[in-house]
């Protein structure tokens, strides 16, 4: 028997992975442009991206969209060097439960 039939049925695998990703979902996300809590909170296909567990994406009302990424550090550090490299980009760290917000200041 293969091993996905040893986690269950097709359905009870999809509910599996659904609640690991929204076991990631971060409470809120802290605006990099204005810092704003965003609660609207949306989740991002991982598919095909190796080393990335979950992306979230919020829109503030400021108009600035806001991403939180979890996975292998490299991983998520190439995540947003890609996001970065065709506009402007204002990086924070944020803890998962939604406190201790920390804009990462360009060192160049």
């Amino acid at each position: 028997m293969g091993q996905a039939k040893l986690r269950g049925n097709q359905a009870e695998r999809m509910a599996q992975a659904q609640a690991k990703i929204e076991a990631t979902r971060p409470e809120k996300l802290v605006c990099n442009g204005c810092g704003v809590d965003v609660t609207t909170i949306n989740p991002v296909s991982t598919r095909g991206l190796r080393g990335l567990d979950a992306i979230w994406v919020g829109q503030c009302e400021c108009g600035q969209t806001t991403f939180a990424a979890s996975g292998e550090p490299k991983a998520v550090d190439a995540f947003f060097f890609a996001l970065s490299e065709n506009s402007e980009l204002t990086l924070g760290s944020q803890r998962q439960d939604g406190g201790q917000h920390e804009t990462l200041k360009d060192e160049a």
